[in-house]
C-alpha cells in the first residue's frame, strides 16, 4: 500500500525499515542502507529494527541540513 504522509505528526511513534520506504518514497534496499548508517537512530530487538519517530525526525532534519544523504 502506498501511503502519503503530509507531515511528521502522521507517523507512528515507532516504525521499521518497511515503513521508512513509505515515508521517504525509497526502495527497500536503500531504506536498509540508510538504517545501517552510523548514527542512524534505531534499536534492534532480536532481529527486528525499531526506529523512534522523535529521533528519526531529529536525524532527518540534521541530515537535510548537513547533506548526509547525498
Amino acid at each position: 500500500m502506498d501511503v502519503q504522509y503530509k507531515n511528521f505528526d502522521e507517523l507512528p511513534i515507532t516504525f521499521g525499515p518497511e515503513k521508512l520506504c513509505e515515508i521517504l518514497g525509497i526502495s527497500r534496499t536503500y531504506a536498509y542502507k540508510i538504517v545501517s548508517l552510523q548514527g542512524f537512530p534505531k534499536i534492534r530487538i532480536g532481529k527486528k529494527i525499531v526506529i523512534s519517530k522523535k529521533l528519526f525526525i531529529q536525524w532527518f532534519e540534521d541530515a537535510m541540513t548537513n547533506g548526509v544523504l547525498n
